[in-house]
């Protein structure tokens, strides 16, 4: 194994975990802010305290998101500097899109949590649907560049013309199917890990929300799923491929769980009605897996190939960093702190959410 191979699989586990705390940050933000909502609407305290519950699994999440959205950052610059300065160069109204939505989410995060109960309600409901809607703009830019980089439509517009494509990346074929899938994805994974944390807390009521939302969301990934899936087969056929054989036993597990998934969430809404929210303790486990194997068939099935080109692809070794040979020593360093890392935020994030989930909650 050289440098290079081992800053992928560095890269793409840090792309997987912050893709997985992505979906619960976006997905249990819309929910606090739409609970938010509801409680200034109703004058009913329960969806007071249900905003706050999800909006505290958005905290921790969104904390966790952007530690390894930095992480991904460094193993760019260090190991691919090709590929970071021509998405740069190819991608900028994307990634500035992104950036401006980070820009704008995390201070409103902040703005909400503070003058929570300080201003006026419908100006606070306000704020917090801009904390929530912004987030989805984060991967309307980075899913452009992830599209390119499976069918490089307006990266080839720029190497034949030298000319800026502007916002040609959403015009991507590929572009809408993945965004449209990753939106149903993050919202329906928020609900059913919203779910899963409300049960251990024997909240009836939430659990039944969460999983509403969940299988909804779930269900509409039943269109959305295989028609990103078809159009990797008009577009990116050697990621099709690749998916369907290489990478079939993962796919397969992937189709299982989201049928357990459902079957589970049903099962939920079956026995909310008996008062029982024990099963659906399950719910948010399951989901994140889909997410991880998702990411796992989305980017991994890409190696030896960095970018795809129809039937061909640039392998990995045309975008490493061509300032330097880095050490295979700083290599070995690197993903050893890596793995430590990994360790640690589980650990954290256990603890964070699990164990001290119900009692950190403000009652009022």
């Amino acid at each position: 194994m050289d440098a290079v191979f081992l800053g992928f699989a560095g890269l793409g586990l840090a792309v997987v975990l912050h893709v997985v705390f992505t979906a619960m940050t976006l997905g249990s933000g819309l929910l606090s802010a739409w609970a938010r909502h509801m409680a200034v609407k109703t004058n009913d305290g329960w969806y007071e305290l249900f905003a706050r519950k999800a909006f505290k699994i958005l905290i921790v999440s969104e904390l966790f998101s952007g530690v390894w959205g930095t992480i991904i950052t460094v193993f760019l610059a260090g190991f691919f500097t090709a590929l970071t300065t021509l998405a740069t160069n190819t991608l900028f109204i994307p990634i500035a899109i992104a950036i401006a939505a980070i820009m704008v989410r995390i201070p409103a995060i902040a703005i909400s949590w503070y003058t929570w109960g300080k201003i006026k309600p419908s100006t606070h409901v306000l704020i917090m649907w801009i904390m929530a809607i912004s987030g989805f703009f984060v991967p309307f830019g980075f899913r452009a560049v992830f599209a390119e980089i499976n069918y490089p439509m307006a990266v080839g517009h720029y190497l034949q013309t030298g000319l800026n494509p502007g916002f040609m990346p959403y015009a991507n074929p590929l572009f809408w199917t993945l965004y449209l899938h990753t939106v149903a994805a993050v919202i329906s994974t928020g609900g059913f890990v919203v779910a899963s944390l409300l049960a251990l807390e024997k909240d009836v009521r939430g659990v039944k929300v969460g999983v509403r939302v969940g299988l909804v969301l779930l269900l509409a990934q039943f269109a959305l799923g295989p028609l990103y899936w078809f159009s990797l087969g008009q577009y990116s056929p050697l990621l099709y491929e690749a998916v369907n054989t290489t990478y079939a036993p993962i796919l397969g597990v992937k189709l299982l769980i989201i049928a357990a998934l459902a079957v589970l969430a049903f099962k939920t809404l079956t026995s909310v009605k008996r008062g029982e929210v024990n099963v659906a303790k399950w719910l948010g486990p399951l989901a994140l897996s889909t997410v991880v194997l998702g990411e796992v068939l989305n980017d991994g099935a890409r190696y030896p190939n960095m970018v795809l080109i129809e039937k061909t692809g640039l392998p990995v070794e045309l975008f490493a960093n061509f300032y330097m040979e880095i050490p295979m020593p700083v290599v070995y360093v690197t993903l050893a702190f890596l793995g430590l890392s990994i360790a640690a935020f589980a650990a954290a994030a256990y603890f964070a959410i699990y164990k001290r989930f119900v009692a950190e909650v403000p009652e009022q």
